[in-house]
């Protein structure tokens, strides 16, 4: 017997309605069915959204060995969908409104289902680049454990990790190509124009894995190819023609206001306090320069070694040895060179210092804003 889709349909719409009225927002239709993709044990994708958060009950049944699941959709995650921050946009991309509460119901989620096309357009390009960076750096907890369990040998656990990876990873890809896709199926990631060589065998490598350790080798195979083919994506789609003015705007009392704590921490010999505002310094004089001098957005996609300059080419003298040497009183007394020679440097860069000897100087820079 042929089972009739629309006929179950109307018959889960009507007992949702019955049971839960006004709290009902919307219905609506997804899936296989609507996008002729059908198979023999295709189910009916149907989803209701919830006027209220915290209503969560659903109607799951199977009719003649087809799953039926009637199960709500909150605005707040549909919400993440038309932001590619949910893997599931496919819903919106490919749905059909059943029921709408209110006119203004319908509205929303056509809006939502618009801002998912607009993520998909060449000017979304850059921001949709940033969030694949984003996604892809959410990998790192699902590798901790993966590398947790995989010492442990418990593989079972392990391929759980693995898989997660795998999704994350398959997220950011959809993300960096702007496209809404399956990508629980491979044939739909593979229709994505920008992959990452060796993609398919890395992950056929992670499927096929017999070992635990098989396993992470793949997985971190699988990471790096990705990682490679996203920071070649930021150095195409991430320029700027930032100068140095620009890039280091204002820079210079924030960075002083960083030196000023190393040398405090000189002064304690607080290896706490000196590594964080080190680093801290480094990272912000680095990343500025760099945006300047190589046209590149850098972010916390990034690592250091990635954008940072040659400080001692520069003139800089070179404080980590210092510190890692635990040389405080050396290195106080660098931080004062490097200091000047940062003032030289921005001004010689045509960058203003915002720095002000006197209330007179500093309101003559205000009034002049």
């Amino acid at each position: 017997m042929t089972i009739d889709y629309e006929a179950v349909r109307d018959v889960l719409t009507d007992a949702l309605l019955t049971r839960f009225g006004d709290e009902v927002d919307l219905i609506f239709q997804y899936g296989s069915l609507l996008k002729g993709n059908t198979h023999r044990y295709s189910d009916m994708d149907m989803s209701y959204v919830p006027v209220h958060e915290s209503t969560g009950k659903s109607i799951t049944v199977m009719v003649e060995d087809i799953l039926f699941d009637l199960y709500p959709l909150r605005w707040s995650r549909l919400a993440q969908m038309a932001e590619f921050r949910d893997m599931s946009g496919t819903i919106l991309a490919y749905s059909r409104i059943v029921y709408e509460r209110t006119p203004e119901a319908g509205d929303r989620f056509r809006t939502l289902a618009d801002r998912l096309r607009e993520l998909q357009t060449p000017a979304a390009r850059p921001e949709m680049l940033r969030l694949a960076h984003e996604l892809f750096q959410n990998t790192g907890y699902d590798y901790y454990l993966l590398r947790t369990q995989v010492a442990k040998g418990h593989f079972l656990a392990s391929m759980r990790h693995g898989q997660q990876i795998v999704d994350t990873v398959l997220h950011a890809l959809a993300a960096c190509n702007q496209r809404s896709i399956d990508t629980r199926k491979m044939a739909e990631v593979l229709t994505l124009p920008r992959l990452p060589e060796g993609l398919v065998e890395t992950i056929e490598q992670v499927n096929g894995a017999a070992t635990a350790d098989a396993l992470l080798v793949a997985c971190e195979q699988l990471l790096s190819i990705t990682r490679n083919l996203l920071l070649a994506e930021q150095q195409a789609v991430h320029r700027t023609k930032a100068t140095f003015p620009e890039a280091l705007r204002a820079a210079y009392p924030e960075l002083k206001a960083d030196l000023q704590r190393i040398l405090i921490a000189c002064e304690r010999q607080d290896r706490y306090l000196l590594n964080s505002k080190l680093l801290s310094f480094y990272h912000e004089l680095a990343v500025h320069i760099s945006i300047a001098s190589r046209g590149v957005e850098y972010s916390g996609f990034n690592t250091l070694a990635e954008y940072e300059p040659d400080f001692v080419a520069l003139g800089f003298p070179a404080l980590l040895p210092l510190a890692v040497a635990g040389d405080f009183a050396e290195l106080y007394r660098q931080c004062l060179v490097f200091d000047e020679h940062l003032r030289r440097f921005l001004v010689e860069h045509g960058v203003a210092l915002n720095a002000f000897d006197t209330l007179d100087e500093l309101r003559d820079f205000l009034k002049a804003q």
